[in-house]
């Protein structure tokens, strides 16, 4: 009964990844994920400190307010208005060593000081803006906690996800999601088919916004052969290796027109 319910939850819950038109579980209203998505990272931020270099700061805003205004106008001539849909944009530089960059799946991206040590251009840091600019539109948050459900749910753990307790349900999924409580930006590694598609979509959104991108493996390659590299916490939940640089490289070769 189990199985054959999540199967029915399936066929009525798949969405479609702007882009790449991948189809993909979607179990939670976009509202639903946008609401856990502001509360945690209002009580995420309470644990950082903004950083006080205006000038670093500025440049990644202006990299994030140029990207989602060419997003926009672009998405607006296609017809596709609706994949920017409650997403809420905010461009935040934190003070801290950490070579590290997140997005909420409201919008909310955070980039840490220490990785402007390899974004040290508008065209670098437009990389690390467009790949998590992408986990949010492409909704891997959304997809990641159903497919956590449809786990749990199988697995009787879950229970009841309906009603009276599908809230506690869609919180307790946040969190385990996205690692939230653990340590303020940390958050748990999407798959290796979340990471490739927002290299990709990343990319895009690089091409949309004017910047170089040829810059995209550039930067990974920065990354992989930087000093301590391994130990990043950037690496911890954007793994790179050769065979990521390589994929992106074809797609550059690939990619359709967006002029």
């Amino acid at each position: 009964m189990a199985a054959a319910a999540v199967v029915a939850m399936m066929a009525v819950s798949c969405g479609v990844v702007s882009f790449t038109g991948r189809k993909q579980l979607a179990f939670f209203p976009d509202s639903e994920i946008m609401a856990l998505s502001e509360k945690s990272y209002v009580e995420l931020m309470k644990g950082e400190k903004v950083s006080s270099n205006a000038a670093d700061a500025k440049l990644v805003k202006e990299v994030g307010n140029r990207m989602v205004s060419a997003l926009r106008e672009y998405m607006k001539s296609s017809g596709q208005s609706s994949t920017m849909s409650g997403l809420v944009w905010e461009f935040v530089l934190v003070e801290s060593p950490q070579v590290n960059a997140f997005c909420m799946p409201s919008g909310k991206i955070v980039f840490y000081e220490g990785i402007l040590e390899y974004a040290d251009t508008p065209d670098y840091i437009a990389v690390v803006m467009g790949h998590e600019m992408a986990h949010a539109i492409a909704r891997h948050g959304n997809e990641r906690m159903s497919q956590q459900l449809a786990v749990n749910f199988l697995g009787n753990v879950a229970g009841r996800v309906i009603g009276e307790q599908k809230g506690e349900v869609a919180q307790s999924l946040f969190e385990i999601g996205f690692g939230i409580g653990a340590k303020a930006g940390v958050m748990l590694p999407y798959s290796r088919k979340h990471e490739y598609e927002a290299d990709k979509i990343g990319m895009y959104l690089m091409d949309i916004a004017g910047y170089d991108v040829n810059a995209a493996p550039q930067f990974w390659e920065r990354m992989l052969n930087g000093k301590g590299a391994g130990e990043s916490d950037f690496f911890s939940t954007h793994p790179s290796d050769a065979k990521r640089i390589a994929a992106l490289k074809e797609a550059i070769k690939t990619k359709p027109s967006f002029k």
